[in-house]
Formats: C-alpha cells, structure tokens, sequence
C-alpha cells in the first residue's frame, strides 16, 4: 500500500519522540540534571538514579509496540482508516488498533473555542432509546468561522443549555435556535440576541448549519468507527470537535506528535 512508503526508521521516530518529549537536551525528569548514563536501551540519572526511557515519562508510556506499528496506526487513525483497514495495514489485532485508537484521542491537545458573532445552536440524539443507549449531545457553531463545540448532556432542560450557552458562547453573540422551550430567556437573562426558527415545520433557516455539523457526525461515527458504545461518545465527540478546530493536529504524525507529546519540564 501507497501508506506503508516513506514510514521513518525506528531510530528516526524515536528521535521525534525524544526532542518533542525532552526538547534539546535529554534530561532527567525528575532533578533535570544532563549527567544521564545509557544502559540497555534505558536511561538512568546519576544525580538522583532514577531509571527512565524515552517513552516512560508520557503518554506513551507502558507501549508495547514497536515505533513504526506506533507511526502507522497514527497514520490510520489521523486518516480516518475503519479497524478493518488499519488491522491490514498494521498487521495489530483489532483490541489492539481500538486501544491505540482510543489513546490518541485522550491525548488530543486541543483547546475547545469560545464561539463568538452569529451562533447557531441546538441537539441532537445518538443511539436507539428503545435500547436504552440513547445520547442528548448538545452542539453549537460559530457561523463565520465554522468552528463548532459537541457536548453529551444528561438531560435537554434549560439548566444544560444554559450551562453549555455560558461555556462555550461569548455574551453578546447573535443565537440561532429552534423554537424549543430551553432555550427561552437567553435574551432576557443572559444577553444574548435570540433568533429562532420552527423545526417542527421543517424551517431550518438561520440553523441550516448546525444541522450540517449533526449530519457530518453521524458519517463519521458510521464510515470510521462503524458503531460505538454510548460511553465512547464523548471521546468520539471531541475527536471530532478536533479535526474541525484543529486540523493541523492530523496532517501527519509527525505534528500529532510534537503537540501531544508535552516536554519533560526540568526542576
């Protein structure tokens, strides 16, 4: 496969995984001293004797892959491969794709934005409620800049909408919603300027876009993962927020890499 050419040797990623962990200078992460001794693959501090390796002290730590497995299944996931695919291409059982898979998402450095002008927001429903797997995820997205914001939420009252308009909205920002009651008195006690819209009727107007963001997520739950447990969706969720608000997070491994992975800070 076209994805397996120009894959870094093992000593070129654990070079990336060591600057982007340490920085220039190798360091023991608990005194910072440079005096550090190499035996066996492992480092070990002269000062305070403390045994580390270049993976043991992030997020990768515990890994029991070796470094280019590590490369092609952040390929895999950044490209947005089904486990099917990714088990092929890496050669990894599918418990072993799923966990990395899900690691790489508990590892995203990303920030959600605070959405600011014109904000269309509503809710959507994910699972079967007859199964019992249902999920309210409330969603809002800044129009000029298509950035948007996903949240799973216990119930759909006034209380979390108003709890997720006051997280994630700047006051003073235009709202475009539908014509359901928790989201009435947004104007009156928070400031926002309220727009709605009779979903009921099918007049999607000033919220077509937030009704774009719900289908985008559908696709890319069903053609990446398929299907989900409902305790994946918040992870699966913020994923997703990721890829819309940051997508130079997932050009290559190489800038996953170098964001997530946070330099051993020296004492």
């Amino acid at each position: 496969m076209g994805i397996l050419e120009g894959i870094p040797s093992d000593a070129k990623i654990l070079a990336i995984v060591r600057r982007a962990t340490f920085g220039e200078r190798l360091h023991c992460p608990r005194c910072g001293t440079s005096r550090i001794r190499r035996s066996e693959g492992r480092f070990r501090c002269t000062g305070c004797r403390k045994p580390f390796s270049l993976t043991s002290v992030s997020w990768l730590s515990g890994m029991k892959i070796c470094p280019r497995h590590l490369w092609l299944l952040l390929l895999c996931w950044q490209r947005r491969f089904a486990f099917g695919t990714a088990v092929q291409v890496t050669g990894l059982s599918h418990i072993t794709v799923r966990r990395w898979f899900r690691r790489f998402r508990w590892n995203l450095s990303h920030e959600s934005p605070t959405l600011k002008d014109f904000v269309e927001a509503d809710e959507s429903f994910h699972g079967r409620r007859r199964r019992g797997v249902q999920r309210i995820v409330l969603g809002a997205v800044e129009r000029r800049a298509w950035r948007f914001v996903v949240r799973t939420s216990r119930r759909r009252d006034q209380e979390s909408t108003d709890r997720f308009l006051l997280s994630h909205v700047e006051r003073g920002a235009t709202v475009a919603t539908d014509e359901a009651y928790c989201y009435q008195g947004i104007d009156t006690f928070f400031g926002y300027p309220h727009v709605t819209c009779n979903h009921s009727r099918f007049v999607f107007g000033e919220t077509n876009r937030i009704e774009a963001v719900w289908s985008a997520l559908k696709r890319f739950i069903r053609r990446t993962y398929d299907h989900i447990h409902p305790d994946w969706l918040p992870d699966i969720l913020r994923e997703f927020e990721a890829r819309a608000n940051a997508p130079e997070l997932f050009v290559s491994p190489l800038t996953f890499l170098e964001n997530s992975l946070v330099a051993v800070p020296t004492r």
